[in-house]
């Protein structure tokens, strides 16, 4: 396989070097948690000694945590292309799309849409939002994600909805979905379109305002490689006077009143309410300042490459299917080994060192590649199938 794959996988060495948990093992669930790269670690160690040096709430301390937040702000943009002013720090994408979800003004009768794709994280506050006020959730087939959504979305649309809200990447099937044809959908109703990131910043391009989008959710610890625990939610300036801020605390805004009162941040720091976890902050920041240095379109067509390796290498191998989508640009694969459990065959395959995730039912296995991925980790995975396959 290597002489195979090998135009592909130049050059990669340089960016493993500053992963050094890909040296333990063919890791390849950057789907769930990324690799961290050293530089991270290292300036969260920095933090830690930093705050164990010396008081935590001086007036330099406070300005130096004013200085992180910002530059993570901007670094955050940097992923979508878009100014800072309208990126808010969170503790997830879940909590990010919270924030929208609860924030956009649903009251009985209200319509929310989403899709059959959708993973907990979103699925669920969304159900639990229209339980609690007495909105209907409808939820539309789209087969494996990959079709166009104008029309699928369109059509459990109608006067009464107020959110349609959808993956950009799909964590079942890997298919990248049609966001743009669902934020049309949305705004021929005058609803407001919510995104999920966690499968696609950093994995796939992002042009939010492009697609006519208000929202878009993102997890620190995925394809930004950042530490658990933190997100962000990008809105478009001109939806913010439609999402109320729900939760709320000192972070909301200035000038404080004894009675509650505040300034409002005018921009997305609205959003944000209180204390900030700022030795993650100096984690993440430090990951999305190394990874914007590589580049983002070299990131992107290094996880379509090493992705698409996987596909070929996974579709010659007998006793494993490929699940739909055949084909894919982000950085999940779908496969299923008949015969075996998910959970079965993704434990052997980590006994021999190899990371994947198994699906909930009736799914399969699913592998994550990303720029970082090498031949070597592909080889891995498909010896680790074939001794499965051969039990």
């Amino acid at each position: 396989m290597s002489g195979r794959t090998g135009r592909w996988d130049s050059g990669r060495g340089a960016a493993r070097a500053r992963l050094p948990s890909l040296e333990a093992e063919a890791y390849l669930n950057t789907g769930g948690a990324g690799p961290i790269p050293d530089l991270a670690a290292d300036a969260m160690r920095a933090m830690v000694d930093a705050q164990a040096g010396r008081g935590r709430m001086s007036a330099a301390a406070v300005d130096a945590g004013r200085q992180r937040q910002h530059a993570l702000r901007v670094a955050i943009a940097g992923v979508l292309g878009r100014p800072h002013a309208e990126v808010a720090i969170a503790q997830s994408s879940t909590h990010a799309m919270n924030v929208v979800i609860w924030g956009c003004g649903l009251g009985a009768g209200d319509v929310i849409v989403t899709t059959n794709m959708e993973h907990p994280g979103l699925v669920v506050p969304l159900a639990m939002a229209a339980a609690r006020v007495g909105a209907e959730l409808r939820v539309v087939d789209v087969g494996d994600g990959s079709g166009p959504l104008e029309d699928a979305i369109g059509h459990a649309c109608d006067a009464r909805t107020r959110l349609v809200a959808v993956s950009h990447v799909s964590w079942l099937t890997g298919a990248v979905l049609d966001v743009a044809g669902a934020a049309r959908a949305a705004r021929s109703v005058g609803a407001l379109t919510l995104v999920d990131g966690a499968q696609g910043a950093g994995a796939v391009p992002v042009d939010a305002a492009a697609w006519g989008i208000d929202a878009y959710a993102m997890p620190a610890q995925k394809w930004l490689l950042g530490p658990e625990g933190l997100g962000a939610l990008w809105v478009n300036a001109d939806s913010m006077e439609r999402i109320d801020v729900v939760v709320s605390g000192y972070e909301t805004g200035e000038e404080h009143g004894w009675d509650g009162s505040l300034a409002m941040h005018p921009d997305a720091r609205r959003y944000e309410a209180s204390t900030f976890p700022e030795i993650l902050l100096a984690g993440w920041t430090a990951s999305l300042t190394w990874l914007a240095g590589l580049g983002w379109d070299r990131l992107h067509r290094g996880t379509a490459q090493a992705s698409a390796a996987c596909r070929a290498a996974l579709a010659e191998l007998p006793g494993v299917r490929l699940d739909a989508p055949s084909q894919s640009e982000s950085g999940l694969i779908a496969f299923s080994v008949p015969g075996h459990r998910p959970d079965d065959a993704a434990a052997f395959l980590a006994a021999r060192g190899v990371i994947v995730r198994p699906l909930p039912e009736p799914g399969g296995l699913r592998a994550s590649c990303g720029f970082f991925t090498n031949a070597g980790d592909i080889e891995r995975l498909t010896e680790g199938l074939a001794e499965l396959t051969a039990c």
